[in-house]
């Protein structure tokens, strides 16, 4: 499994919170010792390209 990360979601990312950032970077870690770890959550976003995304946190509250 590879990961590719966008212009746009590097721009995102620099724009969370500190604390938001430091679990990404933890799960990404994650990812690449265990792409299969199951605290991914890996989900499947497109049924012709093989296109997931992966849940980092679950965040409490209403946005």
């Amino acid at each position: 499994m590879r990961s590719k990360r966008t212009r746009r979601f590097l721009e995102l990312l620099r724009a969370l919170p500190d604390d938001i950032k430091r679990q990404v970077y933890t799960a990404y870690r994650l990812f690449k010792r265990d792409p299969y770890h199951p605290s991914l959550q890996f989900k499947r976003v497109s049924q012709r390209k093989p296109l997931y995304s992966v849940r980092i946190g679950i965040i409490s509250g209403y946005i």
